[in-house]
């Protein structure tokens, strides 16, 4: 005979486990699944009603175009990426729009404060706020400050709601940004966007025009004092050349001179002003990392780098096209991007060239400039023989000349004011304004009910499975042999009756219930074909496990073939005899071992099921004494005699000893195990004891199984015994 693998076996009966918890979980589930729906229902009723009453939120959004300051180019690089410098500018301008001072005007002039739902809030947070001031220790300062507090109360409460619904952002890689607001009031929210955006617009203005206003203020005193102090120098110089009659005396020489003079200075401002251009425009070169328009405009005049600066810019034109067309991989791609490099370095390569020549060019102008200046100071020598007054005289002309230079730049600063100060050009403006939005966007009803029905029935059903887990008590037929070492003798189904009638192993309506004792009857039989089983003692681990309803229909049942008798050994706690409707001074199985009554004066004859009952008799606290002594086994061996069949009900084990001594009398002892109610650990520990005693465990009834929530498990045994459930 082939052996079989312990460890193959050992993994093929826990997986067959595995599947088996599973399925019992999913039985679980399937038998509550009423609970489960009526707790879901309940929730979503309940959730229903408070969603109901939750406030409808509307949101209206708006799209601004934020134009960049001059300040701020956006340069090609690599990337075609926007300068550092831009982005930085925009961030600004987004933390503006969330400013509190926008947000200020925006309540101010929408008289936010004055909304029906802050004035209903008003009184509770200022006495709320008094009363945190009292509990702190601070003075009460009502009468003083009341109104002051009470109003930045609120200010600072609507200031909150606002930052809380405003969102500021921006779109990506774009100019624009998006203000939304939310609020109950569609109509509201609209108006806060639109009323941000414009304080937005206008308060850049009103800084444009502060920052003009002060400017031309400091200008015009400016320029006043830049008058007066002209006309002082100018006469101070008339005084000297009157004074040292320097226009008597050398007239002639004087307006030669003169001339000169002028044509000297002429041609050395104009030869500083060629080499103030030639220093900037190398300058701005040796500092510029990238060919941008701006150095291309200062070499503007070269013919060769305006060729080249044509071809560049359709260079570019073309790869932008190809870009939009063709990805980075395609030739046409690779080639354009290779001419637009190859144009740019024919380009920086000219540029060189030019920046040598203007070097050069720079040279000669500095070295023309000494020679005019030295040149100058000799002329002017000619012109005033007397060294004291040739300084006093180019003192006094010099400080006209630079007041004269101070006027017109002041003047000039006027005109470029008044040029660039075209208040028209805003700093934003309004791609999209704001609409009053129609359909709320929260609270999302829908989702939200359908979240809360499905965590409800979630967590109903995770109660169910935890509530099966840690449900430590015997649900299977195949747990009874596992855990007890028994056999096992049969269900009896869960009855859904409040009271079980008394003949109910008669009756055709509960015909399931009258096979099933049926059942555990043949199992006895054919379990003692070879020995003989006249005394049956029907136990169970704790009150209430159904042994005395099983004690009394396996009596009816052994009637049915034999004469039985059926004794109610549980004489601390009888049932026998009130379920018949004897009275509780019925005498009985007490009164035969105490006052030495005959046992014929005690037993009593159903009629219906043919069986005889011996009652409990008269209440007795001497159970234990009465079953150890003599008296009880002789009053056994008397009704051996006369009976087939003795079936004794007696109390639970596990609570109290009287069994332990009626299952040495026994020759078998049957024990009633209720499903889904005694823990195991119980069930074992009454087990043992018996076993411990010496009893005969003839094997275990799981009694008050649910048929239909385990129908798996137990309609396969009625259906092997060829009845069906709903039978």
């Amino acid at each position: 005979m082939k052996e079989s693998n312990p460890l193959i076996n050992s993994t093929e009966t826990d997986h067959n486990d595995q599947q088996i918890d599973i399925s019992m979980y999913l039985k679980a589930l399937w038998s509550n699944k009423w609970k489960i729906l009526s707790f879901t229902l309940g929730v979503a009723i309940i959730a229903t009603m408070l969603i109901l009453r939750m406030p409808s939120i509307y949101e209206a959004s708006a799209t601004l175009f934020i134009t960049k300051d001059d300040t701020t180019p956006v340069t090609l690089s690599d990337g075609f990426s926007m300068d550092m410098r831009a982005r930085e500018y925009l961030k600004t301008q987004f933390s503006i729009l969330q400013s509190e001072s926008l947000a200020q005007d925006v309540i101010d002039s929408l008289d936010l404060l004055d909304l029906e739902k802050f004035r209903e809030n008003e009184n509770n947070e200022f006495e709320f706020w008094n009363e945190t001031k009292k509990f702190l220790g601070a003075k009460n300062s009502e009468k003083k400050y009341g109104e002051i507090d009470k109003t930045e109360l609120k200010n600072q409460g609507v200031l909150n709601w606002y930052k809380k619904n405003l969102i500021v952002a921006p779109v990506s890689n774009t100019q624009l940004v998006r203000l939304s607001f939310q609020s109950e009031d569609p109509q509201l929210a609209a108006d806060i966007v639109n009323k941000l955006g414009d304080s937005y617009i206008n308060s850049f203005l009103d800084a444009k025009m502060t920052q003009t206003d002060k400017a031309i203020e400091w200008l015009q005193k400016r320029s006043l004092q830049v008058n007066t102090e002209l006309a002082e120098a100018e006469n101070a110089l008339q005084n000297f050349v009157n004074k040292e009659q320097i226009v008597n005396l050398q007239s002639g020489i004087q307006t030669l001179n003169e001339e000169t003079l002028k044509n000297i200075n002429d041609r050395l401002l104009e030869v500083k002003n060629e080499r103030i251009q030639l220093e900037n425009i190398i300058s701005y070169t040796n500092s510029s990392e990238v060919l941008d328009e701006g150095l291309i405009s200062q070499l503007g005049d070269s013919p060769a780098i305006q060729q080249l600066n044509e071809t560049e810019l359709n260079s570019e034109r073309k790869f932008l096209e190809i870009s939009q067309r063709y990805g980075p991989k395609h030739p046409k791609y690779i080639a354009s991007i290779k001419e637009l490099q190859q144009v740019r370095e024919k380009l920086a390569i000219q540029v060189k060239k030019e920046m040598a020549e203007l070097s050069q060019k720079l040279k000669n102008v500095k070295q023309t400039e000494v020679s005019l200046e030295l040149e100058l100071k000799n002329a002017e020598g000619q012109f005033l023989r007397d060294g004291s007054k040739e300084s006093e005289f180019r003192k006094l002309k010099t400080n006209v000349q630079r007041l004269t230079e101070l006027r017109d730049l002041i003047s000039k600063r006027f005109k470029e004011l008044d040029i660039t100060s075209d208040f028209n050009s805003e700093n934003a403006r309004f791609v999209d304004k704001a609409k009053r939005p129609l359909v709320p966007v929260k609270p999302r009803k829908g989702l939200i009910l359908t979240l809360v029905i499905l965590i409800s029935s979630g967590l109903a059903s995770l109660i169910v499975i935890i509530i099966t887990f840690l449900n430590d008590s015997f649900r299977k037929t195949a747990e009874i042999e596992e855990h007890l070492n028994a056999k096992f003798l049969g269900i009896l189904p869960k009855l859904k009756l409040k009271k079980i009638p008394l003949h109910i192993y008669f009756d055709s309506e509960f015909r399931l219930f009258s096979e099933s004792i049926k059942t555990i009857r043949t199992g006895l039989i054919l379990n003692n074909l070879d020995r003989e089983t006249s005394i049956n003692l029907v136990t169970s681990a704790v009150p209430g496990e159904g042994k005395s309803t099983t004690s009394l229909n396996m009596a009816f049942s052994f009637a049915q073939m034999e004469k039985v008798l059926l004794i109610d050994a549980d004489l601390r706690k009888p049932t026998v005899a009130k379920r018949f409707g004897f009275p509780s001074y019925q005498r009985g199985l007490s009164d035969i071992l105490n006052k030495n009554i005959s046992i014929e004066e005690c037993i009593i004859t159903d009629e219906k099921s043919g069986i005889d009952l011996l009652p409990a008799g008269q209440y007795t606290t001497n159970s234990l004494e009465l079953f150890s002594n003599s008296n009880f086994e002789d009053v056994l061996v008397k009704l051996k005699d006369k009976y087939d069949r003795i079936i004794i009900d007696s109390a639970p084990c596990q609570a109290v000893s009287d069994t332990l001594v009626l299952a040495r009398f026994a020759d078998a002892t049957i024990f009633v195990v209720k499903a889904d109610s005694t823990k195991k650990q119980i069930v074992k520990r009454a087990v043992g004891r018996l076993r411990d005693v010496g009893a005969s465990i003839e094997g275990v009834v799981l009694n008050a199984a649910d048929i239909n929530k385990n129908s798996e498990e137990y309609g396969g045994y009625y259906d092997y015994y060829g009845y069906s459930q709903k039978s």
